[in-house]
């Protein structure tokens, strides 16, 4: 006996069968269907669906759901690139900065070495004078000070050294400097307690700096 199947629920029916036995549709005349040819493996019957249940769809494949569905997150955005133009403007102003630092602190060290030499030799003088030590203060007189033309070491020492009130405490607190030539100016405390201010004018001999003459500012 040749078998069918229903074309609207797939429940297998006898030939010849007016109705389904299962969902109640006509059979018509498209029930019968030909045997499958010999060695050809038969489909496998669809399973049949009560009446009133919802369709299944286990044999749809799963499909991805789309980007905007809520819970799935979105790639992150492509970071932009700088452009070439903002990038050589960076660099040349960063390029300026450093060079402007640069130059400032050259001009900061030249400014300080110009200054510092003079300074250094009036507080030397000056010390070995408050100490008595009239050899190390003739070293740093200038050769053509006046000290070097109108007296020798052994009268600078008796008649300059000697007769100086020493000092209690000195402060250099204003240079100036101009070519071979500074003028320094030195607030002084003796150890009287009197204070008065006086002004050294250094020369250059060579490279250094040498006391060139003094007096009361």
């Amino acid at each position: 006996m040749v078998m069918a199947y229903c074309q609207k629920c797939g429940r297998e029916i006898s030939e010849g069968a007016a109705f389904c036995p299962a969902c109640g549709a006509p059979t018509g005349a498209e029930i019968s269907t030909p045997p499958p040819p010999p060695g050809a493996a038969a489909a496998p019957p669809t399973p049949p669906q009560a009446p009133g249940s919802p369709p299944s769809y286990a044999q749809y494949p799963a499909v991805a759901p789309p980007a905007h569905v809520p819970g799935v997150v979105p790639p992150p955005p492509a970071r932009k690139k700088m452009s070439s133009g903002w990038k050589a403007a960076l660099i040349i102003g960063v390029s300026v900065i450093v060079i402007l630092i640069v130059g400032a602190v050259l001009i900061g060290v030249l400014v300080f070495k110009a200054v510092k030499g003079p300074v250094d030799v009036t507080n030397r003088y000056i010390e070995a004078v408050n100490g008595g030590d009239a050899e190390a203060a003739w070293e740093l007189l200038h050769p053509a000070s006046r000290f070097r033309r109108d007296y020798t070491l052994s009268t600078f020492e008796s008649q300059v050294i000697e007769p100086t009130t020493r000092l209690k405490t000195w402060n250099a607190n204003q240079v100036e400097v101009k070519d071979n030539r500074a003028l320094v100016k030195v607030e002084m405390e003796d150890v009287e307690g009197s204070d008065f201010r006086v002004e050294f004018e250094l020369r250059k001999s060579g490279e250094d700096w040498k006391v060139f003459d003094y007096s009361l500012d």
